[in-house]
Order: C-alpha cells, then sequence, then structure tokens
C-alpha cells in the first residue's frame, strides 16, 4: 500500500560519491602559493587538485590559464612606469588565480571537506610556491644578463 501512497516521500541513495582519500590544497592554499610562487605555482595546486579528484584532462587547461597569466602581466610589467608600485600586481595575479580555482572546483573541494577529507597545510604551499619562485629565478637571471651584455 505504501507504493500507492502520493504522499510517502520518495526514496533516493543520498551518499556521497566524494571520497576522504587523499589530501588537496585549499583555495587559500592556491593563493598563497600564488603569492609567494606566481600563478604558474597556483597553476601547479590546482592541478593537484585536480589530478587528486579525477579530473585530469583539465590539467592542461589549468597550466596554460597559469603560464597565461604569468606572461601576461610579465609583459604589462614592461609598459608600466617604473614608480608604479608592484601590489597592485600582485594582487590581480593572486585574485586572478584563486577566483579560477573557485570557479573550476570550489564545489569539489567544499565536498571534500564535509565528508572529512584532508587537506595539505598551508605551509607545505608557501614552501612550494617558494621553490616556484626560486626556479624561475635561476631561469631568469641568466637570460637578464645575458640580454644586459648584448
Amino acid at each position: 500500500m505504501d507504493a500507492e501512497n502520493p504522499f510517502r516521500t520518495p526514496s533516493a541513495d543520498l551518499t556521497s560519491t566524494a571520497t576522504t582519500d587523499g589530501k588537496l590544497y585549499s583555495l587559500g592554499a592556491v593563493a598563497l602559493g600564488t603569492f609567494f610562487g606566481t600563478p604558474i605555482a597556483g597553476a601547479y595546486f590546482i592541478v593537484q587538485n585536480l589530478k587528486q579528484l579525477g579530473r585530469s584532462a583539465e590539467t592542461t587547461q589549468a597550466w596554460a590559464m597559469g603560464v597565461g597569466v604569468f606572461v601576461a602581466l610579465l609583459a604589462l610589467s614592461f609598459f608600466l612606469p617604473d614608480s608604479m608600485p608592484a601590489t597592485p600586481i600582485t594582487a590581480i595575479q593572486v585574485a586572478g588565480m584563486y577566483f579560477y580555482a573557485k570557479q573550476l572546483m570550489e564545489k569539489d573541494v567544499n565536498t571534500h571537506r564535509a565528508v572529512g577529507g584532508l587537506f595539505f597545510s598551508n605551509w607545505r604551499a608557501v614552501g612550494i610556491g617558494l621553490l616556484f619562485l626560486m626556479a624561475l629565478l635561476v631561469a631568469a637571471v641568466p637570460l637578464v644578463m645575458l640580454l644586459m651584455e648584448g
């Protein structure tokens, strides 16, 4: 008789498909990594999360976004006056990568948190961001020296 009752609450499997396996980087970690290590480091954290979430097909787009934002802001910096402070450029890149990550995976990150999933420390994001910055400096210094000689 319950099957014929139109007022009966429908039954549905409400279990989440999210898993607590593996760790993710929070959206704040993406912002911190970007602040210390350029948008390329921010893209690294996004890519790691996408891989953990089983969305590996989207990683190329994330790398393109990180490198694209970095190159665009680098090119823009050549046209800005020397008296302009670097703070607005830094704020643009941090906000850009944060909101890109938010748009791309906020729902998945929140679901991961809701089911008790683990997150990497923000200190880890700072350290990896600094490693990205050092790698860029190691690559850039010889290039700048070569250009200054010529």
